[in-house]
């Protein structure tokens, strides 16, 4: 999520637009966990400029989006108590309220 790694000002970062915690793709595609792998590696090798970001060239298939089937039928703990997703949103806006000013 690049709007997140831009607020929380990370050195280096490889973003890629799949669903939410599917960064690797479907479980048990090695093959495409394998390649992300190495293009997260190439890029902590060569990003030279601080806070780049490189898009990998990947998409989620239109067809998965439709059917999600690879969703888990239940939701993260996280996700099931309000305070928490509260406190998700809010590092998100505000960046970590646990950091020291």
């Amino acid at each position: 999520m690049p709007f997140v790694i831009e607020k929380i000002a990370a050195p280096r970062a490889v973003a890629i637009e799949f669903p939410f915690s599917m960064i690797w793709g479907h479980p048990g595609d090695r093959e495409m966990q394998l390649r992300i792998l190495k293009h997260m590696l190439e890029a902590a090798e060569t990003i030279e400029q601080a806070g780049a970001i490189i898009e990998l060239p990947y998409t989620w298939p239109e067809e998965d989006t439709k059917k999600r089937d690879w969703f888990p039928a239940e939701p993260p703990p996280w996700m099931t108590d309000q305070e928490k997703i509260n406190e998700m949103l809010a590092f998100i806006q505000n960046g970590d309220p646990l950091e020291e000013v």
